[in-house]
């Protein structure tokens, strides 16, 4: 027993002191030896005796002398003890009265201080200078692993030994290393103005806040890890000024896009049509597509719990970055070990999202109602007598009572999960950081699965004191599974038919139509078919490719069609820094990092088979639910034709290597900061596609026997293809910073790319940047003239920035091999294979550039309270590769090919940037308001010629002069109605309104006409438009002419169809209650109700519109109707749906976009569980709008009626341990 108390006892011992494992070794064999002395029994009898008078006479029993020092052990101090026969261990413990500790070795008893003895348990409350709690204050003990962090009282607790000193740190503050003289110790932390002395990411490294001299934001993910968002690019939105996110739909597993400084306006400039999106770099590493540019899919797919800050870089300091950074530049920082103890994090979301709302459509006898006013004024019935293509009241009565609610079938709710661990901690020689996370977002329509698995390790080593390697491995992997729907393409609701208009399309289906039926055959037996819809009343049901009575949603979704993705991705970095010896400041770097991907898709869309009503054109037989249901009424039908299996794999691998040389070192007043680098890069890639089309009814029997000879006829010769591409590129850069005094700050910057993308000669592009600091608050006059300014800072910059708009080898000719050729010569005519040549090249390609100039202030007002950051900024973006050159005088072609494209336009952009930032108290509430605003605009500089010549004002071509923020067109209606609202109402109306137009015509030598159309085609319940201009003769547009035309007769509804506004993030904390908001409020440009034209052919739907058509004018049931009558579109292009100002509506909004409560635990609560800190959170995404100017308010503010998805509202409850 005392062996194992022993041996428990210096095993604590030498860990805690850190002895090499080798002395734990031998201290081992020698523990039986000492087993026999401590086994020997000790009798002893004294009462107040001295301590040495005690020692002494355990010596004479046992034989060991007892070494000591006097100031551990007093001699005299008094001390009573009465054993007998008691095993000298038992009797050492009560002498030692843990105060002291022992140690039996060469035949002496050892006495020492307990190292565990004096501890105190320290505790107290870490405030500002303000009197207010510091949240999250780090408090760890000198020289251990020992430490804490303050709660959001403000409140610690720590048991620090005897003569040891705490450090108290946080971010912003200075710190302080203090000795605790008693166990209660409140601290007032002291703010450093130099947050300041703050390091930031900055392009291949890092710089103080002090020293930053461009317009450069920063986000740490601390402050949005609460929001229930899947990606990264989604958490950023309404964060950061003059980044803007932009998601195409909520569909699982799509990605949002980034746009800094409002780059996406020259989107799509060259033929390569390639979006102007920022560059990130993640760890150093730049991410690029297959085909070399910039892309944003590795940064989608990090996890929050990953990712330590977020830096934005928008002005010349992306030059940093040179050919690839006209977009901006984000600098991704992941999570590294800390030194301390381990710290294991656990971090739990689960989401419900749901759509913010569906739009409200015509249902029941409204929807009847409907179309047959419809019917009756696109002409398809003589009449509302004509009942054969008309609902009769029995019908609409019928309709009431119908309510097959295609949307609501096929859509639910879904739950997202979110999980993450960590663990990081570590020594003064290593550090630690590893992490794993796990994603799964399910579906509100139709069967999708969408997970993500996210992990990523890093270690730091300090190999030794001049010496440190550093390396990571990260990877991802992405798996959706889905129904894949790729039947009939139809007019849908708002446009062509397509496996992403799903949504639309159920939405807007009638409520009479229902999806399936059972059938009785002429045997009796009965058989359940999904159903072709009825198209309408007034055709004959079509089957066809372009027929909607080909279609049926769910027929789609369980016919065995299917679609997977799976994606996986690793990256490997490593680093290694040398500090050389004698030369202070001088460091050597260099790293080497590699990314792996591989994409694979397979696509399976199988036949399908349904029953439609053969002939229900009839009267009072126009719903299914008015026929017998056998076979004999119905068709039945197999439809094949978009049947096609296709298998697609994507590898890619690109790798990146850097060596670096970096000084730093101050001389008095002077500082100065050095890097220099060498960059290659090189990335490539396969691809290999299989299709097979026109494939038969039994296609999901052939399937089963993919490679035998059964599938493989069907082998689509021309769409299966292999691809392979090789890219790379070798860069200088470098970055010099030069500081005075702290108060005089200088930057240049230069980097040197060469691409193969371009031709050889053109293959180097330079890419300079300087810019200039002023911190005029640390001049000695300052303070004494401007006491209420903090701190105030002016930057300047000027950087030349690249855009390698084009896909690879462009510059070199390319060919595609055909098998459809005809001969020329002796035997013309005679098919054979043929080369086709490809786009013209064009070997003088260079770079686009853009020029970034930017001034800026920060300035912090009233004791800090009042933060501002106020920027200017002006880009020329100049040598653009334009796909508008093509057809111009001079640019080659040749036979068969494209046109060659050319660097040739410049487009100048400009804006300001304001933020301010308010935190202040009130009582126990600390708070904080920030207000973002950023205002944009261009103008073209230099453009190819003559693109408008002889096109109306609302032509969308571009010329110099312009903005490339068109204004918005559309017709103005004429108020001479009798209404005054542009309604043809009456026949006087029409009469009235050919003489307004006759007037023109007159005046204009021109006959009056209505797109065309003649006085008698104008129909009661069109709109009248004003008549505005007339036709083009060279290049000017003649006064009114009495004809009204689509562009021709358009005016500006609005200078500008851009929105204007800011964003409001409200935030603070009331002792362990934490909340957070971001608000988005905009006006400007041009708002429409939405108004779909509704196609009559005998395939297309007569959908279900929006609510607001109920009051829809019909001559003879409705004469006061709101709106025109959407059916004499049909008779009249133009005349209901073109863009006017009858549809505008109020463009402004204010909404809530997301919100976030959390609480954190009070931490005797987690004591006896181990637990460090524990925070559960509420947080919302898509939240409320406070106006809607929408009609019957059919719709909200995030999605059209058409949106092929809408935009899901999130609530999602988390959870954060930390142990």
């Amino acid at each position: 027993m005392y062996l194992y108390t022993l041996m428990e006892k210096r095993l604590f011992h030498f860990k805690h002191h850190r002895i090499q494992y080798k002395i734990l070794i031998a201290f081992l064999l020698l523990v039986a030896g000492i087993d026999n002395i401590s086994a020997q029994n000790v009798t002893l009898n004294f009462q107040d005796a001295k301590m040495s008078t005690v020692m002494e006479a355990i010596s004479e029993q046992i034989g060991l002398q007892f070494v000591y020092s006097q100031p551990v052990v007093n001699p005299n101090q008094k001390i009573s003890i009465h054993v007998e026969e008691e095993e000298l261990n038992y009797v050492l413990k009560i002498l030692c009265d843990g105060k002291l500790d022992y140690e039996i070795s060469d035949g002496k008893i050892y006495l020492k201080p307990n190292a565990r003895y004096g501890n105190m348990q320290v505790t107290g409350y870490i405030r500002d200078v303000h009197g207010e709690p510091i949240i999250g204050a780090n408090i760890h003990v000198t020289e251990s692993d020992v430490g804490t962090i303050s709660d959001f009282e403000g409140y610690y607790s720590i048991e620090v030994p005897a003569g040891k000193k705490i450090s108290v740190s946080y971010i912003g503050y200075v710190t302080q290393t203090i000795t605790p003289k008693k166990e209660s110790l409140n601290i007032i932390l002291q703010e450093d103005n130099q947050t300041l002395d703050e390091v930031v990411v900055v392009g291949y490294g890092f710089q103080k806040m002090v020293n930053i001299t461009g317009s450069v934001s920063t986000l740490t993910t601390d402050n949005i890890d609460y929001l229930p968002v899947s990606t990264l690019a989604e958490a950023m939105e309404g964060q950061l000024n003059g980044v803007s996110v932009d998601k195409a739909d909520d569909r699982p597993g799509t990605f949002p896009t980034i746009n800094i400084r409002h780059a996406n306006r020259l989107d799509n400039l060259s033929s390569a049509n390639l979006a102007n999106i920022p560059l990130v770099v993640i760890d150093d590493m730049i991410q690029l597509s297959q085909t070399g540019s910039p892309t944003l899919e590795q940064f989608n797919l990090l996890d929050l719990s990953e990712v330590e800050s977020i830096t934005v870089l928008r002005d010349a300091s992306a030059s940093i970055y040179g050919s690839r950074a006209s977009g901006g530049v984000i600098l991704v920082k992941t999570r590294r070990g800390k030194f301390g103890r381990p710290k294991v994090s656990y971090s739990g979301k689960i989401a419900y999202n749901d759509a913010v709302s569906h739009s409200k459509v015509l249902t029941g006898s409204d929807y009847g109602r409907f179309a047959n006013s419809y019917t009756v004024a696109a002409g398809l019935a003589n009449g509302h007598g004509d009942l054969k293509r008309l609902y009769s009241e029995n019908e609409l009565n019928l309709l009431d009572n119908l309510n097959y609610n295609w949307l609501d079938k096929a859509w639910d709710a879904s739950l997202t999960h979110n999980h993450s661990v960590n663990v990081s901690g570590g020594t003064e020689k290593i550090t630690y950081f590893a992490g794993v996370s796990y994603f799964n977002q399910g579906a509100n329509l139709g069967e999708v699965d969408y997970k993500r698995f996210t992990y990523r390790t890093g270690i730091d080593i300090s190999v030794f004191s001049n010496l440190k390697f550093s390396a990571s491995l990260a990877g991802n992997t992405g798996d959706k599974e889905t129904t894949f729907a790729n039947g009939a393409r139809f007019n849908a609701y708002g446009g062509q038919a397509s496996r992403e208009s799903e949504y639309r399309i159920l939405h807007h289906m009638p409520r009479h139509v229902p999806w399936s039926t059972t059938l009785t055959d002429e045997r009796g037996i009965q058989q359940e078919y999904w159903i072709g819809p009825t198209a309408n009343t007034y055709r004959t049901p079509a089957w066809s490719n372009s027929s909607v009575t080909s279609w049926n949603y769910f027929a789609q979704q369980q016919n065995g069609s299917y679609s997977i993705d799976e994606d996986n991705s690793w990256n490997a970095n490593f680093s290694l820094v040398y500090n050389v010896p004698g030369i202070k400041g001088l460091s050597l770097r260099a790293t080497y990092a590699t990314t792996r991907t591989n994409n694979v898709n397979e696509q399976v869309s199988l036949p399908y088979r349904l029953a439609y009503l053969k002939s229900p054109d009839q009267q009072d037989k126009h719903l299914e639910s008015e026929w017998e249901a056998t076979t004999n009424n119905y068709q039945i039908r197999d439809f094949t034709s978009n049947a096609q299996i296709r298998f697609y794999d994507l590898n890619t691998t690109s790798t990146q290597l850097n060596a670096y040389i970096n000084y730093e070192r101050s001389f008095g007043k002077h500082s100065i900061e050095a890097m220099g680098s060498i960059e290659r890069a090189k990335m490539s890639y396969t691809s290999r596609q299989l299709v097979y089309d026109g494939l038969p009814a039994d296609a999901a029997d052939l399937y089963r026997r993919v490679g035998n000879s059964a599938l493989s006829a069907y082998l689509s010769t021309s769409n299966s293809v292999s691809t392979r591409g090789e890219t790379g590129a070798l860069s200088y850069l470098g970055r010099v910073n030069y500081s005075y005094a702290n108060r005089y700050l200088l930057q240049f910057i230069f980097r040197s790319d060469a691409s193969t993308k371009f031709a050889p000669e053109n293959y180097w592009g330079f890419f300079p940047g300087v810019s200039a600091g002023w911190i005029m608050s640390s001049e000695p006059w300052f303070n004494k003239n401007l006491p209420w300014i903090n701190y105030l800072k002016m930057r300047i910059s000027w950087g030349r920035t690249g855009r390698d708009n084009v896909n690879m080898w462009q510059w070199k000719q390319f060919y595609n091999v055909r098998s459809d050729g005809v001969q020329f010569g002796p035997n013309g005519g005679q098919a054979s294979g043929a080369l086709q040549p490809g786009r013209t090249p064009n070997p003088k390609l260079k770079w686009d550039t853009t020029d970034k100039f930017n001034f800026g202030f920060d300035i912090r007002f009233f004791d800090e309270r009042l933060d501002v950051k106020l920027d200017f900024y002006y880009d020329i973006n100049n040598h653009i590769l334009n796909k508008k050159m093509a057809g111009q005088i001079g640019i080659p072609i040749y036979a068969g090919g494209a046109y060659a494209e050319e660097n040739y336009g410049r487009i100048d952009t400009y804006g300001t940037e304001l933020s301010v930032h308010w935190q202040d108290k009130i009582g126990k509430l600390n708070y904080y308001i920030g207000v973002d605003v950023s205002l944009d605009g261009n103008r073209i500089k230099k453009w190819p010629e003559n693109l408008r010549y002889n096109q109306y004002p609302a032509s969308n071509e571009w010329e110099r002069g312009m903005s490339t923020i068109l204004p918005s067109w559309g017709f103005k209606v004429w108020k001479g109605t009798s209404t005054g609202d542009g309604i043809l109402r009456t026949q006087e109306d029409i009469d009235n309104y050919w003489n307004y137009l006759t007037e023109h015509a007159d005046a204009a030598g021109t006959t009056p006409a209505y797109f065309g159309n003649k006085k008698e085609n104008i129909c009661l319940g069109m709109l009248a438009y004003q008549d505005l201009g007339g036709e083009m003769v060279n290049g000017v547009q003649q006064a009114a002419n009495g004809r009204i035309e689509k562009e021709q007769d358009y005016t500006k509804l609005c200078n500008r169809n851009r929105s204007y506004g800011f964003t409001t993030r409200l935030g603070g904390h009331w002792k362990n209650i934490s909340f957070n908001t971001v608000l988005f409020t905009s006006w400007g440009g041009i708002r429409f109700a939405d108004r779909i034209d509704i196609k009559s052919g005998s395939g297309n739907m007569l959908w279900t519109p929006d609510s607001f058509w109920k009051d829809m004018f019909d001559p003879e049931t409705n004469p006061n109707g709101k709106y025109p009558n959407l059916g004499t579109n049909r008779q009249i292009d133009g005349s209901i749906v073109s863009p006017s100002n009858f549809w505008a509506v109020n463009t402004f909004r204010c909404y809530v976009k997301n919100l976030s409560v959390s609480y954190t635990l009070p931490k005797q609560w987690l004591a006896p569980a181990k637990v460090e800190s524990t925070t559960i959170s509420l947080s919302g995404n898509n939240l409320w709008d406070f106006y809607n100017p929408y009609p019957d308010h059919y719709r909200n503010m995030y999605d059209d009626s058409y949106s092929n998805y809408p935009t899901l509202r999130t609530w999602s409850f988390g959870i954060k341990l930390t142990f």
